[in-house]
């Protein structure tokens, strides 16, 4: 009822559903209930003895939200940090299909379940290297977190560039195709889900090379105090998580202008179409890093809210996993003076209450990491945006309240957030695509 009284606020509101015993109907509904059973079963492995936020707000928080606020002017009115980028290794051969020889059971199932051509690889060998950077952010991170790594994923035997062709060279090996940067989601530690369902796909059927970005306080980017991999990762406080989002916004900018940039500014000079891309909080930064950065790229965000709050805040599957008794322990330290001057009646800067710290975590995030705060991308004509009917863990509003902003064609599926995830990946794929032939159509 809450949904719907948000989309009718926002006119958004779809049209009530006839009470009409149809097969189409019960099947909706039977989706609609499994949608909602795996997602309440997926937060499980989040909780356990060790809550996030187990340590409070953070004695950063308030150089952390005002350098959160800073960054979008800053990266758009200046020239982004080109990071200089160290290779791990020599470029190496694979085949492709989740990294192994042949195409995964799971791969085959999927491509049975939704009619796409299982044998179509146009490029069966693909160029695999990894890389690594400094964060730019790395002056508020946590020592382990402040390395940037990342991995590309190359097409070897691609049509070679034509004259006129808009490519260039990365690290010895010609490209002028397109460009896909995707962002990780929650509990994503590697490379190896978003290769085996994103990129090793989009090379070999599709010629798209592929970027994967790594996030801080996960993986080889955990803080050194946490003791190495002990399960999935929890955030001792908020400021750590505003600066995991934080630092892959900027991160991420900084890889597009690497890609892009000059040699004589440290980068590879190519003019490649890009696309940014992510599914669920991957999507949601990919989506924010496409607003920010002042190149044009087209940006596919699948399963994204248009900021922090819907995932946190009250009605999300995620807030049981927050220790609401330590945020309302005492109130948070330096708060913005923008953030108290403008608090609204009923949420308080001394919560003593768990509703009182919900009230006021769901405002901090939604004025300090929210995606309606700011301009759409440059290119807002190449987004498409991907949703499920059942989502329990982003709410269907709010990720119509971010493609109305953006003025992105948005695509609805059913099933639900833990089923989008697992079996949606051609659908998602699928919007990639679309959104590079969009920012062609736009370029051209």
């Amino acid at each position: 009822e809450r949904e719907r009284e948000r989309e009718r606020e926002m006119g958004l509101a779809a049209p009530p559903i006839r009470p009409v015993a149809s097969v189409r109907w019960l099947l909706s509904v039977s989706i609609g209930w499994t949608a909602h059973l795996v997602d309440w079963i997926a937060p499980l492995g989040f909780l356990g003895k060790r809550k996030n936020m187990r340590l409070g707000w953070g004695d950063d928080l308030s150089a952390v939200l005002t350098r959160t606020d800073d960054l979008p002017s800053s990266i758009r009115k200046g020239k982004p940090f080109v990071p200089a980028v160290e290779w791990e290794g020599e470029w190496r051969e694979m085949r492709a299909g989740m990294g192994g020889g042949k195409l995964s059971f799971l791969d085959r199932f999927k491509a049975w379940t939704y009619g796409d051509d299982k044998d179509r690889e146009k490029y069966k060998t693909l160029l695999v290297r990894e890389g690594r950077f400094a964060s730019p952010f790395s002056d508020l991170l946590d020592e382990g977190c402040k390395t940037v790594y990342f991995r590309l994923v190359i097409p070897k035997h691609a049509p070679a560039a034509s004259p006129e062709a808009r490519g260039g060279d990365i690290a010895g090996v010609r490209w002028a195709g397109p460009i896909a940067v995707h962002f990780p989601a929650t509990g994503d530690e590697g490379f190896s889900l978003r290769s085996g369902f994103y990129a090793e796909p989009l090379a070999a059927r599709d010629g798209v090379a592929s970027v994967i970005l790594t996030m801080s306080y996960y993986g080889r980017r955990r803080p050194a105090a946490w003791g190495g991999y002990k399960g999935p990762a929890k955030f001792e406080t908020l400021s750590q998580v505003m600066k995991m989002s934080a630092s892959v916004v900027q991160e991420g900018s900084c890889l597009i202008e690497w890609l892009k940039a000059p040699p004589a500014r440290g980068g590879l000079g190519l003019a490649n179409d890009m696309l940014l891309t992510g599914v669920s909080l991957g999507g949601t930064m990919a989506a924010l890093c496409a607003q920010i950065t002042p190149n044009r790229v087209a940006v596919a965000p699948c399963l994204p809210a248009h900021g922090a709050a819907p995932a946190w805040g009250r009605g999300a599957i995620f807030r049981h996993t927050v220790d609401w008794g330590r945020l309302c322990s005492g109130p948070p330290p330096g708060l913005p003076a923008g953030v108290l001057a403008s608090l609204p009646p009923g949420v308080t800067a001394e919560p003593r209450t768990p509703g009182e710290a919900q009230d006021l975590l769901e405002y901090v995030l939604e004025k300090d990491a929210s995606m309606l705060n700011e301009p759409p991308p440059a290119a807002s004509g190449a987004s498409v945006i991907v949703y499920m009917k059942n989502d329990l863990f982003v709410p269907p509003w709010s990720t119509k309240k971010l493609a109305h902003h953006f003025g992105a064609e948005l695509r609805a599926l059913d099933g639900g957030h833990g089923s989008g995830f697992l079996l949606a990946h051609l659908q998602f794929r699928r919007a990639m695509l679309d959104a590079l032939a969009m920012l062609g159509g736009a370029s051209n």
